[in-house]
């Protein structure tokens, strides 16, 4: 047999508390009724009414698609935000991206921004900085409300032809076997700022209540 994985997502035997940033809408992440909870969120939006059926339908196939990713990283929790089409892409994305962002808009799908947490078990080692580093590699520090996180950003290929701003952030919780792993991710190219500051705000929020330890 090969050897153990060294981080496996679960649910840590402690409560955890995290604010969602303005807009989001906070969803568990492990809930068998992901799913149908998410395309019912979408269509309670305001967006939903304005959509011909082949929007609806790819806004469905894309809320789907968050609900598999979800499950398939471990995530405990998975906060959503829906948006009307950009209209422009900023400079900083290159022409490559604005062609495709352009594409995008015209066909007026609406942008689905996501962020969720995912704990990582880290035994027999005690979760750190140099761990945190393996799975989000960089060498940015940004505070958190475990303690010190690392922080990267990526631009990736999304289905359809778009691209993908995915910012993610790794804390440990010092003294445990429990890593924090944030991610998040839009396709509008335009809000990746705005994406960056939501999920280090989500990430400073993060708390959670261990038991003291029993005396002597």
């Amino acid at each position: 047999p090969g050897a153990p994985a060294p981080v496996a997502p679960a649910r840590p035997p402690f409560a955890f508390t995290a604010t969602a940033p303005p807009g989001y809408e906070a969803l568990r992440g492990d809930a068998p009724s992901l799913r149908d909870d998410l395309l019912a969120l979408v269509a309670r939006t305001d967006l939903w009414p304005a959509l011909d059926e082949r929007r609806r339908r790819g806004l469905a196939a894309t809320v789907s698609a968050v609900a598999d990713a979800t499950q398939l990283t471990g995530a405990v929790a998975v906060l959503v935000r829906f948006a009307e089409a950009p209209t422009t892409t900023g400079a900083r994305a290159g022409a490559r991206a604005g062609a495709r962002a352009g594409a995008r808009a015209g066909a007026g799908a609406p942008d689905v921004s996501t962020l969720s947490l995912t704990w990582l078990r880290t035994a027999p080692v005690l979760a750190d900085l140099d761990l945190a580093r393996l799975v989000v590699p960089s060498q940015e520090q940004v505070p958190t409300g475990l303690g010190p996180g690392v922080v990267a950003r990526r631009i990736e290929d999304a289905p359809g032809g778009q691209e993908r701003v995915t910012p993610q952030v790794a804390a440990p919780l010092p003294g445990s076997t429990w890593l924090a792993v944030l991610t998040g991710s839009t396709t509008d190219l335009d809000r990746a700022p705005a994406m960056d500051d939501a999920l280090l705000a989500f990430a400073a929020s993060l708390r959670v209540d261990r038991p003291a330890p029993a005396p002597g």
